[in-house]
């Protein structure tokens, strides 16, 4: 299962419930044998580090960046001075039984060339403007996902952009983010704040809806109101990127529920009829316009000399 980008994924179909298969899942044993590792006897919960060792026997250490019991665990490997990786592990109801599916892949980027030497570590802020700049998957960007190979890169592509909110807390000091555009538009902080209500009030609940409401309708939600009643340019961002992570761990937890047929019930979104699959194409697409336009954003700002901070804030 290891590679590069495009992840290398692994999905096969068990007899067992996904309450079952979860807690073999989240044992540490079964995750170190993934990974060809040794790690301490644990049970993976979210913010949990084990120190091991690589099938090497170099020091390594497992970090669990998501974990919903029962379907979606998600964790950082890192041994030596080798790429770190990312593993995630997604169980879904199907078939009278579970269907598990793990891809896993380089977390940053970086490998040996042709000649053995190894390149440099691309600074933050740039890999930051890479995360931010990555595009839909081709297969995503030629309509809504068809199939399940297709929803779990859409899930990844979600979860990418978490990840750049959670560096964007790192590298951006808590005091900036608030200039906006010379040709009008959100600031940073406005688009983290955007980011975080449209998931909690609009996202995660219609996906919560699919599931558990036949034919439901899922109304629009206007966002500029939002940010005009929510005061996001006078308001600290922090926060709010706290708050979207929580809540896209959160959708991302519904969708890991959802198969083919879930995806593909008749639903009403924003007066339009529409499936599960149009309303999934319709958070890439959602994701995709502001991480763009973050991008941009993140690259002016970066390019000012002595202004992006790496300090941690409580």
């Amino acid at each position: 299962m290891t590679g590069r980008r495009p992840d290398a994924v692994l999905a096969q179909r068990l007899g067992a419930p996904p309450a079952a298969v979860w807690a073999r899942v989240c044992d540490s044993g079964f995750v170190a044998a993934l990974l060809g590792a040794r790690l301490p006897a644990a049970v993976l919960r979210p913010g949990l580090c084990l120190s091991g060792c690589d099938a090497q026997g170099r020091p390594a250490q497992l970090t669990v960046t998501a974990a919903s019991a029962p379907h979606d665990l998600a964790v950082h490997w890192q041994a030596g001075t080798a790429p770190a990786q990312a593993l995630r592990l997604v169980i879904a109801a199907g078939g009278g039984g579970s269907r598990l599916t793990m891809w896993q892949s380089l977390a940053e980027a970086a490998a040996a060339d042709a000649t053995g030497d190894v390149p440099s570590p691309e600074p933050d802020t740039a890999a930051l403007a890479r995360l931010l700049a990555r595009p839909l998957p081709a297969v995503l960007q030629a309509g809504p996902p068809a199939d399940m190979a297709a929803v779990q890169l859409a899930c990844q592509h979600l979860a990418d952009a978490a990840t750049a909110v959670a560096q964007l807390c790192r590298l951006m000091a808590p005091r900036q983010g608030y200039r906006r555009p010379a040709d009008g538009g959100f600031s940073l902080a406005e688009q983290v704040w955007h980011l975080a209500d449209l998931e909690a009030l609009g996202w995660r609940p219609r996906f919560a809806q699919l599931l558990d409401t036949p034919r439901p309708v899922l109304p629009g939600i206007d966002g500029d109101a939002l940010a005009v009643a929510g005061r996001y340019q006078q308001r600290p961002w922090r926060g709010a990127a706290r708050r979207f992570i929580a809540e896209r761990a959160r959708t991302l937890a519904l969708l890991a529920r959802c198969d083919t047929a879930v995806l593909a019930r008749p639903v009403r979104f924003a007066g339009v009829p529409a499936t599960g699959f149009d309303l999934l194409a319709a958070l890439l697409a959602h994701d995709q316009e502001h991480r763009d336009a973050m991008a941009q954003q993140w690259h002016a700002l970066a390019s000012e000399p002595a202004t992006l901070s790496t300090t941690q804030e409580p």
